[in-house]
C-alpha cells in the first residue's frame, strides 16, 4: 500500500488541476488505481459487517420455510468431535446453514436466476434402492371392519373438487402396485415424468419415492411394540401407517415404471410383526378405494384433510366407536397452496397449478391451549384462517403447525375419553376430527416433545394412544430415534 500511495502523489503532482487533460494516460492511472482501492475498501467494509452481522445469534433462523425443514443446530461439545474435528465441521454446518436472512438470499437468488431463465432445483434426499420386503405371515381378513365406513355426505363435492386440483388417471388392470404390469392392449401405458433428487414430477404433481429398509422397519416394529408393553394395563396402543401418494393416486402403468418400495407389502409385513397388543389400524386399501378424490395434495407430500377423514374413520371403526360426520364441521377453503414439493423443486408446472387445502373446524369448539417450540403456552385455534399467508406455509392452518404439545378440550363432551397422538406432520390434518369424538385430545409431534408418553398417559388418564406416521417415516432413522426418546 505505501507504494501505491507514493505512485498515486506523484500523479496527483504531475496533473494540471486547472487543465486536466482527462485523456492524459497518468490521470487515467491516477483514476483506475483510484477505484481500485475504493473497491477494496468497500468490499473489506462489507466483508467485516457481514461476518459482525452473521455473528449476531439472536437474528440467525432456526428453520427454513423455503425448504420446509428445521435447521442445522449448534453442535455439542465433546471431547472426542473436537479431537477427531467432527465439533468444528458442526460449527461450519451450523454457521452457513442458519446465516442471517438465509431464506431472502434464496429466494433473489432464484429470481435472478430466473430472469436469465435458468432453474436450479434444491433437492434434498436421493432415490435409494430399498431392501427387498419378507412376506407378511398375516390374515388380512382381520381388517375387515373398512368394509363399514360409509362415504361421507360431501363425497361427491369432493369428486367434483378432483376435475380441478387432484390427479388424472389412466385406467389400468393390476392386482397390485409396484410389479411390472402392462396395460389391457398389452403395451405399457406409463406417462413419462422427472426424478429430482427423491421427488418424481410428472405433469403438474409430484410424488415422493418409498424405499423399505429392513433394518429400520423392524426398529420401528420394535419400538411400538415396547410402547404397549409399558403402558399395558394403562392404555390401548394403536398403530396407524399411512401410505403416501405415489402408491394410492398415481396411476398404475407410471407407478410400475418407477422404483419405489412397495408401501401395501411393507405395512402388512410391519403389521404382521406388531404384537396382538397392538391395534392395527391398516388403512391402505381403504385409500386405494377412494384414490380418485382429492385425497393427496399435488405440489405438497400430505394428504388433504379428506384423505385424513377417511382415516379417522377406520380408527374410530377400530375403536367400535361412529366417526363424525362431515355435517358436525364447518368447511372452510384456502386457495393458491403451493407445498413443499414446489419449495424444493421449483417446478413450473406445480406453481401455475397450486393445491387448494380444504379444512373442517368442529362446531364445538376451535380452540386450543398450545406449547410452542419455545415452550410457552399459548392459546390457539384449532383451523386458522390462512388465506393471508404465503402460499407456501398455508398448511399450517392445521392446528397451528409442528408443536411440542396440543390440548384440545371438548366442552360439550362429559365421558371422560381422552386420546393421544404421537405423530409427525401428517397428523396435522387428522387431529381436528378426533375433536368430535374425544373429550380431550392431546397432540404430541416427537420431534420437538421433550417429555415422554408415559408421564402423559399418568399425569392426563389417557386411555387409548395412537402412533402416526407416513410410511417414509418408518424408514428413517432419525424419525426413529426421535420417536424412542419419547417412547418411555
Amino acid at each position: 500500500m505505501g507504494n501505491i500511495e507514493k505512485n498515486l502523489n506523484r500523479n496527483k503532482n504531475n496533473i494540471n488541476k486547472d487543465n486536466i487533460d482527462k485523456n492524459n494516460p497518468r490521470y487515467r492511472d491516477y483514476m483506475m488505481k483510484k477505484a481500485a482501492i475504493c473497491k477494496i475498501v468497500a468490499f473489506l467494509s462489507m466483508l467485516i459487517i457481514g461476518a459482525v452481522v452473521s455473528l449476531i445469534l439472536p437474528i440467525r433462523p432456526t428453520v427454513s420455510r423455503m425448504e420446509k425443514r428445521k435447521l442445522s443446530d449448534f453442535p455439542d461439545f465433546t471431547l472426542g468431535d473436537f479431537f477427531d474435528g467432527t465439533y468444528f465441521g458442526g460449527i461450519d454446518t451450523w454457521f452457513s446453514d442458519t446465516f442471517p436472512g438465509r431464506d431472502t438470499l434464496m429466494a433473489c437468488s432464484e429470481k435472478l436466476n430466473s430472469l436469465y431463465g435458468v432453474r436450479k432445483s434444491v433437492i434434498h434426499g436421493e432415490v435409494i434402492v430399498g431392501d427387498d420386503i419378507p412376506d407378511a405371515d398375516i390374515d388380512e381378513n382381520q381388517f375387515s371392519y373398512l368394509a363399514d365406513i360409509e362415504e361421507p355426505e360431501e363425497s361427491q363435492t369432493e369428486r367434483d373438487t378432483v376435475k380441478n386440483y387432484a390427479y388424472s388417471y389412466q385406467e389400468v388392470d393390476a392386482d397390485d402396485v409396484g410389479t411390472s404390469i402392462e396395460g389391457n392392449d398389452g403395451t405399457t401405458t406409463a406417462r413419462e415424468g422427472e426424478s429430482l433428487g427423491s421427488i418424481y414430477v410428472v405433469g403438474d404433481s409430484a410424488y415422493n419415492y418409498y424405499s423399505f429398509s429392513q433394518a429400520d422397519s423392524d426398529n420401528y416394529v420394535s419400538m411400538i411394540n415396547s410402547l404397549a408393553d409399558k403402558l399395558n394395563g394403562k392404555a390401548n396402543v394403536y398403530s396407524l401407517i399411512i401410505p403416501t401418494s405415489i402408491d394410492i393416486t398415481l396411476e398404475d402403468a407410471t407407478r410400475n415404471s418407477i422404483s419405489s418400495s412397495n408401501q401395501k407389502k411393507a405395512m402388512l409385513y410391519m403389521y404382521s410383526k406388531m404384537n396382538n397388543n397392538v391395534g392395527k389400524c391398516y388403512v391402505y386399501d381403504l385409500m386405494r378405494t377412494h384414490r380418485n378424490e382429492y385425497l393427496y395434495f399435488r405440489t405438497d407430500h400430505h394428504w388433504t384433510a379428506l384423505g385424513a377423514y377417511y382415516a379417522y374413520s377406520a380408527f374410530m371403526t377400530q375403536l367400535g366407536k361412529t366417526p363424525a360426520g362431515l355435517d358436525k364441521f364447518d368447511k372452510v377453503e384456502f386457495d393458491n397452496f403451493k407445498g413443499s414439493y414446489y419449495t424444493q423443486t421449483r417446478v413450473s408446472s406445480l406453481g401455475t397449478n397450486p393445491d387448494k387445502i380444504v379444512a373442517y373446524i368442529p362446531k364445538s369448539t376451535n380452540e386450543v391451549l398450545m406449547l410452542n417450540k419455545t415452550y410457552d403456552w399459548t392459546e390457539y385455534n384449532i383451523i386458522s384462517d390462512v388465506s393471508t399467508w404465503n402460499s407456501t406455509s398455508k398448511y399450517s392452518t392445521f392446528i397451528g403447525g409442528d408443536n411440542p404439545l396440543t390440548i384440545i378440550n371438548n366442552p360439550e363432551i362429559h365421558d371422560g375419553s381422552s386420546v393421544l397422538v404421537i405423530k409427525e406432520s401428517f397428523g396435522n390434518a387428522f387431529a381436528p376430527f378426533l375433536v368430535e369424538s374425544f373429550e380431550n385430545v392431546y397432540i404430541v409431534d416427537y420431534r420437538y416433545y421433550k417429555g415422554t408418553v408415559s408421564e402423559l398417559v399418568n399425569q392426563y388418564g389417557i386411555k387409548d394412544v395412537l402412533v402416526l406416521n407416513n410410511i417414509v417415516a418408518t424408514s428413517t432413522n432419525t424419525r426413529i430415534d426421535e420417536m424412542n426418546e419419547i417412547m418411555k
